[in-house]
């Protein structure tokens, strides 16, 4: 416990240090020469209990010091030295003063160590006091907050009983008029309070879903969903209850009675009542056979997509038949005409000198349109059917193509490949280059850019094929709902060739932001 605090006041020094000896053991002593140094002392040190100051000092007097403490820190108790001993002088002190007691000078030791010790049991007293009052002063704080707290809850509950009995009344004067309406529909009709306890169910409720109206009146309208609609369908009422704006029609699932849950599309609406109240209606509908019916339209999707990889793999084998012929049969005859051509020309060479010049400079140039012609035989052929992919692989196939595609495109390429071809079987291999083959294609026809990355890698059980470009980019939303010719052939030719792979498809392109498009397709075990 700390020690009491006793500030002690007298101009001469020898009283200062007696009182300091006598008292220093039992107290924290604090000593001042002047009533200026004591008020210094008094507003810079916390917790004193008593000050104890002579009467007759330069300056300020003792009482005109204990009275200007007595304004700062009324509970320090405050003791008078004076050597003035006639009664109208000393209650005078006292009063202007609010002074505790005085003592006659000299001082008898005893008589002011008896004086401090009341004193010191005084303050005591008065912190405590203090402390009691301000405790009990924040219980009573607390129990009027508690008070208020329980008004309010009453209040409410009035509040909420009253809100009920409006409720029950207006629903009453509207219900026959809704009544005759919801009798007659097929769809489940419920209507719902804000803490979602029913309020009204047509018959349809009980004939699609086996509850009665009295099965809803006790049960929030979200219980009878599946969990994982539950949160969904409560931030909905809620934002109908604070926008008073409808959400968008949800398809859930609804458990019935016997414990089924039905395939069920749900509407909401919000109906404000006379009384001010407002309650929330759903429409339920049981969407069984319509989901029934867009099965069947995917697995007609789907059998529509083998078809479309049956015809992609019947034209590729057209394809294949036809490079074939014009390799083994146009090819092989231009060849022959070429070694024909060189004869005759050899020939002339024997004949006049000026008729024999005409005549080798025609067969020159026509030698060099056969050999165009060969050339292009050859790269329609490349084209048709990559034989290439037959011979060498995809991952040389994939180098010839990158070097073509820079002879005709002013770019910079950032290439990383890696070896991919061992994954796949012949047939997949040529559905990869085709991939790479049109993007590149796509890229030179409407991209516009000057930097081009080709990236071929393995990540773990899957290859990755990525081209990213730095062109004029396209939207990809407005792309995606193309359908049909406005869509282009070649990205529905992609599409197709990356399911019969197996694999995905990710375009992602902004205008004046470059395009990316990613295959991801799984190795051949995984296949």
């Amino acid at each position: 416990m700390p020690h009491f605090k006793i500030l002690f006041v007298d101009d001469e020094e020898i009283n200062l240090l007696n009182f300091r000896m006598i008292f220093q053991n039992r107290y924290e002593i604090i000593t001042a020469l002047s009533g200026e140094e004591a008020l210094e002392l008094f507003k810079r040190t916390a917790d004193i209990g008593l000050v104890i100051s002579d009467q007759r000092m330069p300056g300020i007097s003792g009482v005109e010091l204990l009275s200007r403490i007595y304004k700062m820190a009324p509970d320090t108790v405050r003791v008078l030295l004076t050597a003035h001993s006639q009664v109208e002088y000393l209650l005078d002190a006292i009063n202007r003063g609010q002074i505790y007691q005085y003592i006659l000078k000299p001082w008898d030791t005893n008589e002011l160590s008896a004086i401090i010790d009341r004193a010191h049991k005084l303050y005591g007293l008065k912190k405590e006091n203090k402390s009691l009052t301000e405790e009990l002063a924040q219980q009573n704080r607390n129990l009027e907050l508690t008070n208020r707290k329980l008004q309010s809850v009453n209040k409410k509950l009035e509040d909420d009983v009253q809100r009920r009995k409006k409720l029950e009344i207006s629903l009453r004067e509207s219900e026959e008029r809704f009544r005759k309406f919801t009798t007659a529909s097929q769809d489940v009709i419920i209507l719902f309070d804000s803490r979602g306890h029913g309020l009204y169910s047509n018959p349809a409720a009980e004939k699609l879903l086996g509850y009665s109206y009295e099965d809803f009146l006790d049960r929030p309208f979200t219980k009878t969903l599946h969990p994982k609609f539950r949160k969904i369908v409560r931030k909905d009422v809620a934002g109908l209850f604070a926008t008073n704006t409808s959400p968008p029609t949800r398809e859930v699932k609804v458990q019935r009675k016997n414990k089924e849950y039905l395939d069920v599309e749900v509407n909401f609406f919000c109906i404000s009542l006379e009384s001010g109240e407002r309650i929330v209606g759903s429409i339920i509908r049981d969407i069984t056979k319509r989901k029934k019916a867009r099965e069947l339209l995917r697995l007609s999707e789907e059998r529509l997509g083998d078809l479309s990889a049956m015809l992609i793999n019947a034209q590729d084998d057209e394809r294949r038949r036809i490079a074939m012929e014009l390799h083994d049969e146009f090819g092989q005859s231009l060849a022959a005409l070429k070694l024909q051509l060189r004869g005759m020309e050899n020939k002339i060479h024997k004949g006049n000198e000026y008729r024999r010049s005409a005549i080798v400079e025609d067969l020159s140039e026509l030698r060099l349109y056969v050999n165009q012609q060969i050339e292009n035989v050859r790269s329609l052929s490349h084209d048709l059917w990559p034989l290439i992919v037959d011979d060498l692989g995809v991952d040389a196939a994939f180098d010839n193509l990158i070097s073509n595609f820079l002879k005709h495109a002013d770019m910079e390429l950032d290439l990383s490949m890696e070896a991919i071809g061992h994954f796949f079987s012949t047939e997949q291999q040529r559905h990869l280059y085709r991939l790479l083959q049109e993007s590149l294609n796509n890229v030179i026809k409407h991209a516009e850019a000057k930097n081009i990355s080709i990236i071929a890698k393995q990540v773990e059980n899957k290859v990755m094929l990525a081209i990213h470009d730095d062109g004029v980019g396209f939207d990809t939303v407005a792309v995606a709902r193309d359908t049909g010719t406005s869509r282009g052939m070649g990205l529905q030719a992609m599409d197709e060739r990356v399911k019969i792979l197996n694999g995905t498809m990710e375009i992602h392109s902004k205008p004046g932001k470059g395009s990316s498009i990613v295959f991801s397709i799984a190795t051949d075990s995984e296949n």
